[in-house]
């Protein structure tokens, strides 16, 4: 790689999430949530996507997070108290925590998915086909690449 591609993508990536980081600070505020954090709507919107497959536990949402089960059980009890998130342990295994979004949650989280839709139909709306399947690709080798590589600071 180039000095100038290396530049290159480096100014891509951070002006591109810093960008999207502020539009969904910015639509969060809108949305009547100004008591969230961005960080805290990601909490939510985890606990939405495992509770929809059942998978709703303090261990797998930490996974899913990827953070400790500690860093955790601090974010869900702030979520607890202000209202939109809910620990409840089964009849069968009180060993287990289960958490679920409230109603607040709910509306939260409803919210901040159609903000993703709104941003992905947008990108979508401005690429021709052929333009929209060459992003679809690159992205793809991008995301795969941060599944399966270690970043720089993780290897030393």
């Amino acid at each position: 790689m180039t000095s100038e591609q290396r530049d290159s993508l480096n100014h891509f990536f951070v002006t591109t999430f810093n960008k999207i980081g502020m539009m969904e600070e910015s639509a969060l505020k809108r949305s009547g949530c100004s008591d969230l954090t961005l960080k805290e709507l990601h909490t939510i919107e985890a606990v939405a996507e495992l509770e929809e497959e059942g998978r709703n536990t303090m261990s797998q949402i930490a996974a899913r997070l990827s953070i400790s089960v500690g860093a955790l059980t601090t974010a869900i009890q702030t979520l607890v108290k202000k209202g939109y998130l809910e620990r409840r342990r089964p009849q069968n295994d009180r060993r287990i925590v289960q958490v679920f979004l409230t109603e607040n949650g709910r509306a939260a989280e409803c919210r901040h998915r159609g903000f993703h839709e709104e941003m992905v139909q947008s990108i979508g709306d401005s690429l021709s086909g052929d333009r929209l399947d060459s992003l679809i690709a690159s992205l793809k080798l991008l995301s795969e690449f941060f599944e399966t590589e270690s970043l720089p600071a993780e290897s030393r």
